[in-house]
């Protein structure tokens, strides 16, 4: 069993991730010359400081300890190769790069979920990875928007 200072620890953890993925989007929204990429970007990195507001909560309230629900995982972001970086990318190379990180997040806290030492920490990474899964998912149906204009 995780002692709570473990999972505090683990969200402490979490919340920098989502520092780091705000201060990611916030660069590429000030460099993108694109308005709609400029737009998407800020949008994302709002996001990722929601996203931190919510762990910061966890650190006080045993939220990370209770069923995430499961969405729709659409396997977009699987099957879509990561754009490079630049600041002239176009909107569905910047939907295509940002559910790629968000697909990258989720899979590293499922291989932590698979490897947890106890039935706590567990919870904690499969939730953590769930509610990356609900950002990528978001991100997918966006991409599908503008990536895939002619299906609409």
């Amino acid at each position: 069993m995780a002692t709570n200072i473990e999972i505090v620890a683990i969200l402490e953890a979490a919340i920098r991730d989502e520092e780091q993925a705000y201060e990611f989007y916030t660069e590429v929204a000030e460099r993108a010359t694109n308005p709609v990429v400029r737009q998407t970007f800020s949008e994302l990195a709002g996001d990722e400081l929601g996203h931190k507001v919510f762990l910061t909560g966890c650190l006080n309230d045993e939220c990370m300890m209770r069923d995430f629900p499961v969405g729709p995982d659409y396997k977009v972001a699987e099957a879509t190769p990561l754009p490079d970086l630049s600041i002239d990318m176009t909107p569905a190379d910047a939907i295509a790069l940002a559910m790629k990180k968000e697909e990258q997040a989720a899979r590293g806290y499922e291989a932590l979920a698979n490897t947890a030492p106890d039935a706590d920490r567990k919870k904690v990474f499969d939730n953590l990875a769930k509610m990356e899964i609900g950002h990528k998912t978001r991100l997918e149906s966006l991409f599908m928007d503008v990536g895939y204009p002619e299906v609409f």
